[in-house]
């Protein structure tokens, strides 16, 4: 177990992070042998191992139902408490994985007292005035856990007087998410009440600590000093991250807009194999090494909704839930939704059984429990892929003849004798608290049976983004999709699409190729923009000319 989760590249790495310590941090481990045994072990394994790299981390182990754990309230195994004499936080279940990430930054910040929120949020968390529970169910494979568990980590920190946070690993308390009714992570209580299934930014999650509700807008710190810049890029996936690379790099001042996580789509891909000068990666891994090349170059500011776009001549006024920009230029790079059945128990059982995200969500069904996968393409069989080999009994529902996915992964589902339902079509989402199973028609002989499942993912495609592209008027086709020229220009001068939202081929290399292209475009025409000079606006593109990928239209 210490090979498989601690290797030498991993401790050095450990090992320049802890240099950070400054204080000595308590940590007191509690397993229970016959309980979750494979988890403790890898508990153990993580933890034995913090006190070699650093001296500033003090480890004491003790047995679910000794003195210590009775004292500690402490009845779960493995159960892992950082600075209990101090703070009130704990991780109930292996914190490994996704959540190992989450352990070490938390570590960091009780040493150093530090917090990841920003001073607005501190100076709104003194406003609280009665104690918060904090309970934040997670799994090792979720990208969006760790974030949630940080922001509750911070909170607990920030106000150590009034506020508890406890850390829930999904699969290893399955019980306890059963009666929350929680299948789907991250999934947030606080006090009790769920805050919303999915991830919080920043703000809403600490407005929600302090009201016991999530807020549908946010308008405190609100600032009305116009920021001026170049560009502002609308969303922080692979198309508005690499055009923020370019367009910096093109001289122009630059800032990216994500009202929710960076990363986009990739995010929730567990594994990429396409992408070049990589065999395989992780979506997630991918993202951070894109995301950290942007941030060297561009300000990227997370939980900003565009509510208002101004334009006059040379301008773009643009009002954010934060503050006010003054723009030449908008690239939008606002990607695509996952699109969902729209079929009776769908809405009631979202997060209940009924996911977008295999990586997220599929950790809990990987001790043999019945899975639906419904869709045809890339991302119905990688889904499939991924959870049969989480250890899921996979069955995909596809409504064609064939599947559409790449030649390779098709191959791979035979190979792994994954069983496929053509040529059906889901009905309904069967279950009262959680999916119990799926409705299907058959749609050559109009027949209908009940496939038993215990959770559903859906691949069946995207929904463009479209809310800003709406706002400005732009001309969109009959998806929804922004119409661009090649040179990713849309409707309205100065402003450019690129990635999902532009339609067409949706593959991470597309998305970099047309971010790079929106870049460059909005630098030539801030310096010598084509409307303004007449021969060239003989030339530039003309409405009805435009070609959109597989969507046809003007521009």
């Amino acid at each position: 177990m210490d090979k498989i989760l601690i290797n030498d590249d991993m401790k050095k790495i450990l090992a320049e992070t802890f240099k950070a310590l400054r204080d000595e941090v308590s940590v007191e481990v509690f397993t229970k042998k016959g309980l979750n045994d494979a988890f403790n072990e890898a508990v153990e394994a993580v933890i034995k191992m913090l006190p070699e790299i650093s001296s500033l981390i003090r480890v004491n182990f003790f047995e679910v139902g000794d003195e210590q754990s009775i004292r500690r309230a402490v009845q779960q195994s493995p159960t892992v408490l950082i600075a209990p004499d101090k703070y009130s936080i704990r991780f109930t279940g292996a914190p490994i994985g996704e959540e190992g990430r989450s352990l070490i930054l938390t570590l960091l910040m009780v040493s150093t007292g530090s917090v990841i929120l920003k001073n607005e949020s501190v100076m709104r968390l003194a406003d609280l005035k009665e104690k918060r529970q904090i309970e934040v169910f997670v799994s090792p494979t979720c990208p969006y856990c760790p974030e949630q568990v940080l922001f509750a980590v911070s909170a607990a920190i920030a106000r150590k007087d009034l506020v508890s946070v406890e850390v829930i690993e999904i699969f290893e308390n399955q019980e306890r998410a059963r009666l929350r009714g929680v299948i789907s992570v991250p999934h947030v209580f606080m006090n009790g009440t769920l805050i919303m299934p999915g991830a919080l930014n920043e703000e809403l999650f600490i407005e929600s600590l302090v009201t016991l509700k999530r807020p549908e807008v946010l308008t405190t710190g609100f600032s009305d000093v116009p920021v001026e810049k170049d560009i502002l890029i609308v969303g922080a996936g692979p198309a508005g991250l690499t055009a923020a690379i370019y367009a910096e790099r093109s001289g122009l001042k630059t800032v990216v807009m994500e009202k929710d996580a960076i990363g986009g789509q990739i995010m929730i891909t567990p594994v990429v194999e396409n992408y070049p000068g990589f065999s395989r990666v992780a979506g997630r891994s991918l993202v951070d090494m894109i995301s950290q090349q942007a941030l060297q170059y561009a300000e990227i500011h997370l939980g900003e909704d565009i509510q208002e776009v101004v334009k006059d001549y040379a301008h773009f006024k643009v009002r954010t839930n934060a503050r006010i920009y003054i723009v030449k230029g908008i690239i939008i790079a606002s990607g695509a939704k996952s699109r969902l059945l729209q079929v009776p128990g769908e809405d009631r059982l979202y997060g209940k059984g009924v996911s977008t995200c295999a990586e997220c969500d599929g950790y809990y069904f990987k001790d043999g429990k019945k899975v639906g996968v419904v869709g045809g393409g890339n991302t119905a069989a990688t889904y499939a892929l991924y959870l049969h080999h989480l250890g899921a009994s996979v069955t995909l529902v596809h409504r064609g003849a064939e599947l559409r996915a790449e030649k390779r992964l098709r191959d791979s589902l035979i190979a792994e004798k994954i069983e496929i339902i053509f040529e059906s079509e889901v009905k309904e989402i069967l279950g009262l608290k959680t999916v119990e199973g799926l409705k299907l028609a058959n749609k050559k002989d109009g027949t209908t049976k009940e496939l038993p499942v215990d959770g559903v993912f859906i691949a069946i495609g995207y929904e463009p983004n479209n809310a800003v592209a709406k706002m400005i008027g732009l001309k969109m086709d009959d998806y929804g999709y922004i119409v661009s020229d090649e040179r990713q220009r849309t409707s309205m001068p100065g402003v450019y699409a690129a990635g999902d939202i532009a339609g067409g081929v949706k593959q991470i290399v597309v998305a970099v190729a047309q971010g790079s292209v929106a870049a460059i475009s909005a630098f030539e025409d801030i310096t010598n923009p084509y409307w303004t000079r007449k021969e060239q606006q003989e030339t530039a593109p003309a409405a009805g000319s435009g070609q959109n990928k597989e969507h046809q239209g003007g521009i």
